[in-house]
């Protein structure tokens, strides 16, 4: 969440609505995050009332992320951003991260979970949460950072399609798990051969091709990442136009990080679309003075 923060204000150009409730959030889904794995237990035969005191962290925590997301679809309205492989992969972050957690409300629900958990409803949910939106997040902070980490640029067409190879793929693969886990498709059964599930084989088939095509795209990734970290155009000090301080010194960064120098840190790194400036944005390290309404 805050690779994909600190992604989005470089790409759109203009701070979020409110940075401190990001960070409030963010540690409230933290917190949170100890008192909810009971969910995970509610077939076990715990206590009824144990359920329901697992259960109301669980929906609680929907607050802080859906705080969070509607800061970063507020924050995009109207903003003109710039459309690299990083910003695509921070933008299919929250596109998974909204889609995996909307069927969170359901396994909330002890009710409802006992009828859900042992299928492929689960599976979806949790792939999509949990696995493929970090996986969004930390390919994000690779394409953004990977100039800095090895002074070379990545190719953008090759991290293009990378991301659309997985953002379709992904939701071709996981979205029908959800659909399989409403008809009753148990989970950690190997086949459904004269099986009451055997009219949905097709569906199984689909997903299979999906990740198929989906894993063989990662290949991509993997050869761009390679290539370009021998192969790649060299990358300048600050290709994005970023504000915070790593941009200020060489790419890649000396061995002592800031060469022996202590920056002086004269802004916080949301100095973007500042009117009066010389240009859209104002390094931290910049002594340019910065307009009261600036930010």
């Amino acid at each position: 969440m805050g690779i994909v923060s600190h992604i989005l204000i470089n790409s759109m150009r203009k701070p979020l609505l409110s940075a401190k409730v990001v960070i409030y959030s963010m540690m409230s889904i933290g917190f949170l995050s100890y008192m909810v794995w009971g969910h995970h237990m509610f077939v076990s035969g715990m206590n009824p009332m144990s359920a329901l005191a697992f259960s109301f962290p669980t929906l609680t925590i929907t607050i802080p992320a859906t705080i969070l997301t509607l800061i970063w679809l507020g924050s995009l309205y109207g903003a003109n951003i710039q459309i690299n492989s990083a910003s695509l992969f921070a933008l299919g972050f929250i596109s998974m991260f909204v889609a995996g957690g909307v069927s969170g409300f359901f396994l909330a629900q002890p009710s409802i979970d006992i009828y859900l958990h042992a299928t492929y409803f689960v599976v979806g949910h949790f792939h999509m949460v949990m696995g493929v939106a970090s996986l969004f997040g930390v390919f994000a902070g690779t394409y953004f950072w990977f100039p800095k980490m090895t002074g070379r640029m990545m190719n953008e067409g090759l991290g293009k399609l990378h991301f659309w190879i997985t953002f379709i793929g992904t939701y071709c693969i996981f979205m029908p798990f959800h659909y399989l886990g409403l008809i009753g498709n148990v989970r950690r059964y190997q086949s459904f051969v004269d099986d009451y599930m055997t009219p949905y084989l097709g569906v199984h088939k689909f997903m299979t091709i999906a990740a198929l095509i989906t894993g063989a795209g990662q290949l991509i990734f993997l050869f761009n990442l390679i290539y370009s970290r021998f192969k790649g155009q060299p990358a300048p000090e600050n290709p994005w136009n970023a504000t915070s301080l790593e941009w200020s010194i060489p790419s890649p960064p000396p061995w002592n990080n800031f060469g022996g120098k202590h920056p002086i840190v004269y802004h916080d790194p949301f100095q973007y679309g500042v009117k009066g400036s010389k240009g859209d944005f104002v390094m931290q390290d910049s002594p340019e003075q910065v307009p009261a309404s600036g930010n």
